[in-house]
């Protein structure tokens, strides 16, 4: 049997061994959150808050509403305000960072789904 042979059988054995072992069984049946392209604090500093006044808000990743959402957030949540932009539709956006206590959204959302908080 050659080198690569017995490398690859005790390869395959450990993978076994692990697989067998692996994670308790809370942690296997919790799926793992999908990575988004833009999840992680915004750059830049925020200049202001503002909260979402509709069942649902939507942060996408671009200003447009064909764009895909990145984080839906509930009535009342409270994101931190980075700039405004009009698009070519001449729709005003907004630039967001949404926080929960593990993780940060940034995105765009659509400016008639928040108000400013006081």
């Amino acid at each position: 049997m050659s080198k690569i042979h017995r490398l690859a059988g005790a390869t395959a054995a450990s993978a076994i061994m692990i697989g067998t072992l692996g994670a308790s069984p809370a942690a296997a049946a919790t799926p793992p959150e999908l990575p988004v392209a833009v999840q992680g604090a915004c750059s830049g500093t925020a200049t202001d808050r503002v909260s979402v006044v509709v069942d649902k808000g939507y942060i996408r990743t671009t200003y447009y509403k064909s764009a895909s959402v990145v984080k839906t957030v509930p009535r009342d949540a409270s994101l931190a305000f980075f700039k405004g932009v009009r698009n070519s539709h001449g729709n005003e956006w907004f630039k967001v960072q949404y926080s929960d206590r593990t993780n940060d959204w940034c995105g765009w959302i659509y400016a008639g789904s928040v108000w400013w908080e006081d």
